[in-house]
């Protein structure tokens, strides 16, 4: 069985970072005392050693999988299907803060709502004003469960949400399914 590597988490330099500003009526007697925060370095930005040491960069860490995909008619004829990750999946109209994100829709919030998976599938509404409902039903929590093919309405757009259950891509785990 082979074992896959875990890559090491890389830690930055610890960096003094100001904390706040002064009031103008304040400007006399505040003080602000620099607070000591440690900066995280992406390991694309890491130099992966000298030259000569033959050392290469630490392998990036694993894109999230798959999970599931949502799948709309609203805005395209032909359709447009859009991959649910593991974790936490924003979905809103602003590319720029949103995983899933649909421009065209002039009702969707910047950030209207999530889908989280973890062991299970939840979605829910980001205090959106055009809101979010499942199958019908107002999603009026953080944390509504998800079912394969629901139904789902975020501003005016329409989605089938479809779960994948992917194979861990382990050797054993496939020989196990098989028996």
């Amino acid at each position: 069985m082979a074992e896959t590597e875990v890559p090491a988490v890389h830690r930055g330099d610890t960096v003094d970072e100001k904390l706040g500003f002064p009031s103008p009526n304040d400007l006399s007697q505040h003080k602000t005392s620099p607070r000591r925060v440690t900066v995280y370095v992406p390991p694309s930005e890491l130099q992966g050693g000298s030259a000569d040491s033959g050392q290469s960069k630490p392998p990036a860490p694993a894109a999230r999988k798959i999970v599931g995909v949502l799948v709309t008619y609203s805005w395209a004829d032909q359709g447009q299907i859009f991959p649910v990750r593991e974790g936490r999946n924003l979905i809103g109209s602003d590319p720029q803060k949103c995983d899933i994100a649909v421009p065209q829709d002039d009702t969707l919030s910047s950030v209207n709502s999530h889908i989280i998976f973890r062991k299970n599938f939840v979605v829910g509404d980001d205090v959106s004003m055009g809101g979010t409902d499942v199958d019908g039903t107002p999603v009026e929590t953080a944390f509504v469960p998800l079912q394969n093919y629901a139904r789902i309405r975020t501003g005016s757009t329409h989605w089938i949400f479809i779960a994948i259950h992917p194979a861990s891509g382990n050797a054993d785990d496939t020989n196990d399914e098989k028996q």
